[in-house]
């Protein structure tokens, strides 16, 4: 499993439009975008995953291993936020 304290928005910027699966269940999410926060952390830049799960997709809150070709296997937490065009979505804070 990835190291998520080594992890930054550079290595998701070229994911946009990728599939990861989530462990365990026959869903995947698509990363669908990168988005970097200004933030005096000394831990590193904040930023943010935001994932299109399929239609109909009903999720809660928490942790989720999501499994990627380039990164391996990484422990998310995710939150459900507002649908995009009816497709249910999810974002990962990192700060």
């Amino acid at each position: 499993m990835f190291d998520l304290a080594e992890l930054g928005p550079q290595h998701f910027d070229d994911l946009i439009g990728t599939r990861f699966a989530i462990a365990d269940s026959e869903l995947a999410l698509t990363l669908r975008a990168v988005e970097r926060y200004r933030s005096p952390s000394p831990r590193g830049p904040a930023f943010s995953l935001t994932f299109a799960a399929p239609a109909n997709t009903r999720g809660t809150q928490g942790t989720y291993r999501l499994i990627h070709p380039r990164l391996g296997e990484l422990a998310i937490f995710l939150v459900p936020i507002a649908p995009v065009d009816g497709v249910p979505q999810f974002e990962a804070v990192f700060n």
